[in-house]
């Protein structure tokens, strides 16, 4: 759903054949579906909860066994969660760590081999515009993303000499569930400004990881908000910070 739906949609517009994987629900097929009736594409579903430690390892397998040739390795799996730290459970932050940044890691790490058996190859991390804004009331949230960012960064780096090139996106808000609808209507008419459209992000991440771009940030204006907040010092940033974002607090 959301972003990676639009990303699915997007390559199966472009001719790309797609192995999807996401949870094991009724979503997951039904995008396989629509996929398959509208594309000339050929589309694999594969449903996991990658947060298992033998998710990835099993998928590696599955893919190994189908002799499946990848070129391209889109990760968006990620989750997230706002309020005041002490009020969210050890059990979420976990979760949150465990999937942004362990299972991305995994599928890296396995995957990668794979991809450099093409003459040119493409890995996609999904990061945020809050790798490089420390909020308030989303602490373990924006250091997840900002793991993200700075492994892709270092990863793109050590592979520039081969097949793979690694680009990470940091998109802003994202209407990309009800959560996510509440979270941006607390914010009130501001928001507007800054929200993208899953099909926007996924577009923008798509062409720019094409013609091999290393950071992109969807929206004029959120690229110019990360530019500026680069310049404003520390201390004044993360009081601006939290007043933008106080209204997390008791989300």
């Amino acid at each position: 759903m959301g972003i990676g739906k639009a990303f699915a949609e997007a390559c199966a517009a472009r001719g790309m054949n797609l192995l999807l994987v996401a949870l094991p629900d009724e979503f997951l097929q039904q995008v396989g579906q629509e996929l398959t009736a509208s594309f000339s594409v050929k589309i694999l579903v594969y449903g996991t909860d990658l947060t298992r430690e033998a998710a990835v390892p099993e998928l590696f397998e599955y893919c190994r066994k189908q002799e499946l040739e990848i070129n391209m390795l889109i990760n968006n799996a990620g989750v997230g969660a706002g309020g005041r730290f002490e009020n969210i459970s050890l059990e979420k932050y976990l979760q949150i760590v465990n999937l942004n940044n362990r299972a991305l890691v995994q599928m890296c790490h396995h995957f990668l081999p794979l991809l450099k058996q093409h003459r040119q190859a493409y890995m996609l991390n999904m990061s945020s515009m809050e790798a490089t804004l420390p909020l308030p009331y989303k602490a373990v949230y924006t250091g997840s993303k900002n793991f993200v960012y700075a492994f892709s960064l270092a990863l793109r780096e050590e592979q520039k000499k081969g097949p793979v090139r690694v680009t990470v996106v940091c998109p802003g808000p994202v209407m990309t569930n009800p959560d996510a609808l509440r979270r941006l209507e607390a914010h009130g008419g501001r928001a507007k400004w800054v929200v993208s459209s899953p099909a926007e992000v996924a577009e923008a991440g798509l062409k720019g990881m094409l013609r091999g771009k290393n950071i992109i940030i969807p929206g004029r204006i959120n690229g110019l908000m990360s530019s500026l907040m680069k310049h404003c010092p520390t201390g004044l940033k993360m009081r601006l910070l939290e007043r933008l974002f106080r209204v997390y607090s008791e989300h």
